[in-house]
């Protein structure tokens, strides 16, 4: 039987906060001062996936203006033991439909494992790679339903 996985908005931080910490930052600790940044804009909305209400990925958006786009992407991440399996997929396509909804451009620091997600899905780069520390390789990548404008 396969397994049923839902995408769920605006769900509350603190459902996500386990996931998105083992998906992204396995190597820092869990506790509130990891989540902190995730209630430090109050327009950031987040977004689940659940294998039945086990969440198992994260995706937020947020209010954030660059590079033509509205909006942010962060802290999308997938569990170890669930990934290739097309979960992320449906969360950033849960993105691109809620930015469709609000006549909204995307724009994310993506790291390069993610980057092949982000490229079926239409995002184009922009500029080089660049390093963040601890965390990895990243290169900006951004989005729009009206066309690309470089």
């Amino acid at each position: 039987m396969d397994k049923v996985v839902s995408i769920r908005w605006n769900v509350p931080p603190d459902e996500v906060a386990e996931v998105r910490r083992l998906s992204l930052y396995p190597f820092r600790p869990a506790g509130p001062e990891i989540n902190d940044e995730m209630t430090a804009n109050s327009g950031t909305i987040f977004a689940g996936a659940f294998l039945e209400n086990k969440p198992i990925g994260c995706i937020a958006v947020l209010p954030e203006p660059k590079y033509d786009s509205q909006w942010r992407i962060r802290w999308f991440g997938v569990l170890t033991e669930e990934r290739g399996q097309g979960i992320g997929t449906k969360l950033v396509e849960a993105v691109q439909q809620e930015a469709v909804n609000n006549q909204v451009s995307l724009w994310a620091e993506v790291r390069i494992k993610a980057i092949p997600v982000y490229e079926r899905l239409g995002f184009e780069s922009l500029g080089d790679f660049f390093d963040l520390p601890e965390i990895g390789v990243h290169r900006v990548m951004r989005w729009s339903s009206n066309g690309l404008r470089s």
